[in-house]
């Protein structure tokens, strides 16, 4: 997400699933807006329901990078690189939302609170995670260095770890207690991103030669889940929502699956999608840290243009308008940004006339 240097050698399938993650969480984010500013429509948030949680890619992908990383940085700069954005954008997030809804009962110490937490928009929870697992780093490598068999372990107690988290996440659901915002929630994923990073010639290997097994798999996943949903009587009972959610929870860890292997593959290759994948990889690389942090003001500006319309437009046509929408204005806003002296306080990244790759803080 932010410079420095690293000696091991790029790790390619990372550059198109970086653009896999970066629009699974803007879909992510679109759904939200356009439920609500529309009506219900039951059938479509299920097969929604179906699409991956783009959060769970990108701490797996930051755990693999930190596990492989060789950066000379020292933690202090890595996370001021990381962290003065981040307070840019919560400034910028708690005045729209002064704007649009007032300073609130907390007042200036509230909005002061709000900027140094992230809370004023809720997918600032990214840098808490990418800060703690920064944190975390020297634990992270010394994972990475244990033996296979070791790890094998760990992914599977991860596992156990996270359908509990999962569980515990309802429980808790009542008093909006911000998980989500804690590494500790994605046991699985850390450990999954630390096992990729260890073991990346053995899994790059597996991988690709598994890629038509587990595409099937995600789509007999899918019928199935699409079955069990429609049948429960009540789906928010506890019991009905709990088994959903951790249905949810194998879904998102075989579309990481299949992703993975399908961008193995394909940087495999050496045909112009390859090439084009790599570019396209290593240009998001540059602009991702700025996209994912404005994202969400620009989905706020294409539901302020279409707020006219937006209300007789179904559910289901409203959320890939929205999506489209936010992408193509956070691309073009943070390729403008890149060439103006707010670049750094914005994106992280110095000012360049002519966007190229730059190495990432823990660089793949």
């Amino acid at each position: 997400m932010s410079a420095s240097t690293s000696s091991k050698p790029r790790i390619h399938f990372l550059s198109p699933l970086r653009i896999v993650m970066f629009l699974t969480v803007v879909w992510n984010h679109a759904e939200a807006f356009a439920r609500e500013r529309t009506a219900d429509d039951p059938l479509a948030q299920l097969l929604f329901s179906l699409l991956p949680e783009g959060r769970f890619l990108f701490v797996t992908i930051t755990a693999c990078l930190i596990a492989r990383s060789a950066s000379s940085s020292s933690t202090v700069k890595r996370l001021f690189v990381i962290a003065w954005p981040f307070l840019v954008w919560s400034a910028v997030y708690a005045g729209v939302e002064i704007a649009a809804n007032g300073s609130g009962p907390g007042g200036v110490g509230g909005i002061v609170v709000s900027i140094l937490t992230g809370s004023a928009a809720p997918h600032l929870y990214f840098v808490f995670v990418t800060i703690q697992l920064t944190l975390l780093a020297p634990l992270i490598q010394f994972l990475a260095r244990l033996g296979r068999r070791t790890q094998v372990v760990l992914v599977v107690v991860a596992a156990v770890g996270q359908f509990a988290v999962v569980g515990f996440g309802l429980v808790i659901a009542p008093i909006q207690f911000p998980l989500g915002r804690l590494c500790i929630a994605y046991p699985f994923w850390v450990i999954g991103g630390v096992a990729l990073a260890a073991n990346l010639e053995v899994a790059t290997t597996w991988f690709r030669a598994h890629v038509v097994h587990l595409t099937v798999g995600l789509g007999a996943f899918a019928a199935a889940y699409i079955g069990i949903a429609t049948s429960v009587d009540d789906p928010r009972s506890f019991g009905n929502d709990l088994l959903l959610s951790e249905l949810r929870f194998v879904w998102n860890v075989l579309f990481g699956l299949a992703a993975v292997a399908m961008c193995m593959q394909l940087v495999a290759s050496t045909g112009r999608w390859s090439s084009m994948a790599k570019r396209a990889g290593e240009r998001m690389q540059d602009l991702g840290y700025g996209l994912f942090l404005a994202h969400e003001l620009l989905l706020y500006g294409v539901a302020a243009v279409l707020a006219p319309v937006s209300g007789p437009v179904p559910f289901a046509v409203l959320t890939p308008v929205f999506f489209v929408g936010a992408v193509i204005a956070t691309l073009g806003f943070v390729l403008v940004v890149r060439r103006t002296p707010l670049s750094w306080s914005l994106t992280g990244r110095p000012m360049q006339r002519r966007v190229t790759r730059v190495p990432a803080l823990v660089s793949g």
